[in-house]
């Protein structure tokens, strides 16, 4: 009896012991404890014990606005979740980005807009993770995701390396001219390569401007778009690359049509059509020529010039610059097409990093954006009240409060989702020059005909093969002979010595590389 009391008592010694460690005081505890479900007496998930690191670019200066404080502290307020933006400058992102995964610094997610959606060139490094063990976290995105918008961001094996975003308008790369000079010279909008350079002579006959001076440029392009913008009407294709009729993913420069569409560079720029400084103008400066009233085409992104035009619009009231969207060009040679160049709808935007320590959490934040308007509204756009607010009771439309863009412009918007099915559409202000002009635009572009690259898809990786120690020095043979041709100081000769060049020391080791793996990849 006494035997059977000992060991009674030793075991209630033992079972207060533990129940005690378990069940105390938290004082001098790490904060990162289970937390427990009372109600099951099970451990849930375990609370965040660093803050995410959230890796984006800075552009536009957005990154020192002064109301970016106070929408961060509001998100990490009402996310409950602890993260952190570093910010790496978009002309400084490559050396920096590159030394950060060299040296496995840590952080969480990356931003790869400013490399275009390329996930692959961080995953040929090691320094990716997949993300689908993480889906679970973020099921509200998930409610918008199907298998077009990833497909930019998977493998091969159909293992999702990306989270994509959705484009505001992805159609950007149709011509806009002036509307205002063409009713000046009484013409339409141009339907063929003949009409447009009738209005591209016009405007070098006629003081458009009114300034009593001939200033006018009849074609600005904008960054090198004078070459890409026309690829599609002179060969068929927008990006560069194509699929040649045997199968296989070639350099632009190899097609049959290149040249055409060079020597009519050359003889837009020969005429005077095309801006003669285009070459090393910088944006600033072709902004400049727009706001002071001299262009009558750009070519590049539709509303590139609407900004800058806006300012001729308020220095003189009784201006009436307008844009209209291009339309598809139905003159185009044989290998062309009558299509204008578009971005995907869905590219690749968020990646994880091999090193993660965070990545449950940085999903719980993205889906927390994503939970609610509210929330979205407030990563996207600001504090209500503040920087926007709603127009309707629904919750259908907003509109932006006086001077909001110069305070916040979006900086914590994790994950550029637009889509106004679900999310508020922005008021379209009728006195508001900007907003007018860029939904007239957006709304004739929409019904037009675009086409996107092709292979925008496929994850090329030359890691192990024939081209991975390529260097450049092809790509710059052919940007320079491009420029040359369009100057007048290479002709059709020159143009041929080039390709054969960059053919042989490169280009053919890139295509046969490319064809294999884009095959591969969609399953051909």
């Amino acid at each position: 009896m006494k035997k059977r009391l000992l060991a009674l008592l030793v075991m209630m010694v033992i079972i207060f012991s533990f129940t005690g460690c378990q069940g105390g005081s938290n004082e001098g505890e790490p904060v990162n404890d289970p937390v427990k479900d009372n109600s099951e007496g099970t451990v849930s998930e375990d609370v965040q014990t660093s803050p995410v690191i959230w890796v984006v670019r800075g552009v536009n200066n957005v990154e020192n606005l002064s109301d970016n404080k106070l929408v961060y502290e509001k998100v990490k307020e009402e996310s409950g979740i602890d993260f952190e933006l570093l910010i790496v400058p978009a002309d400084n992102w490559s050396d920096k980005i590159n030394l950060m995964v060299a040296t496995d610094e840590e952080f969480d997610i990356l931003n790869i807009t400013e490399d275009a959606g390329n996930w692959s060139k961080y995953y040929q490094k090691g320094a990716l993770q997949p993300i689908d063990e993480y889906l679970q976290y973020i099921p509200n995105l998930m409610k918008r995701l199907d298998d077009e918008s990833l497909k930019a961001c998977k493998d091969s094996t159909g293992a999702i390396y990306a989270l994509p975003r959705q484009e505001i308008f992805y159609k950007q790369c149709t011509p806009a001219i002036r509307q205002d000079w063409l009713d000046a010279l009484g013409m339409e909008c141009p339907t063929t390569l003949a009409e447009l350079e009738n209005y591209f002579a016009a405007i070098l006959e006629n003081d458009l401007n009114g300034n009593g001076v001939q200033d006018e440029i009849p074609c600005l392009p904008f960054v090198g778009t004078e070459n890409t913008n026309f690829r599609a009407y002179f060969m068929g294709f927008h990006g560069d690359r194509y699929i040649d009729d045997e199968g296989n993913v070639m350099p632009w420069y190899m097609h049959e049509n290149a040249f055409l569409l060079l020597n009519k560079l050359h003889e837009w720029y020969d005429k005077g059509y095309i801006f003669s400084g285009y070459l090393t103008a910088s944006i600033q400066q072709g902004f400049d020529l727009i706001t002071a009233d001299r262009i009558g085409m750009w070519t590049g992104p539709y509303n590139a010039g609407v900004r800058a035009s806006n300012s001729l619009v308020i220095s003189n009231p009784d201006a009436t610059i307008s844009w209209v969207a291009l339309d598809n060009l139905t003159d185009y040679p044989e290998g062309g097409s009558s299509y204008w160049g578009s971005n995907p709808a869905h590219m690749a935007e968020l990646v994880l990093s091999a090193n993660s320590k965070n990545a449950k959490w940085a999903f719980k934040l993205l889906d927390w954006m994503f939970d609610d308007v509210d929330n979205y509204m407030l990563c996207a756009y600001g504090i209500e009240g503040t920087h926007w607010e709603y127009t309707n009771d629904s919750k259908s439309e907003y509109v932006l409060l006086p001077n909001s863009n110069e305070k916040y412009a979006g900086f914590y918007l994790l994950n550029e989702w637009y889509d106004y099915t679900v999310f508020p559409a922005p008021y379209i202000d009728p006195e508001n020059y900007i907003d007018v002009t860029t939904n007239e635009l957006r709304n004739k572009i929409n019904k037009m005909q675009t086409i996107e690259s092709f292979d925008y898809f496929v994850p090329y990786d030359f890691t192990g093969t024939e081209a991975e120690m390529l260097s450049d020095d092809a790509a710059s043979l052919i940007d320079e002979t491009c420029s040359r041709i369009v100057l007048g100081e290479y002709g059709e000769a020159q143009w041929k010595d080039a390709v054969n060049t960059a053919w042989e020391i490169d280009g053919k080791i890139r295509s046969a590389v490319w064809t294999q793996q884009y095959h591969a990849f969609v399953g051909e």
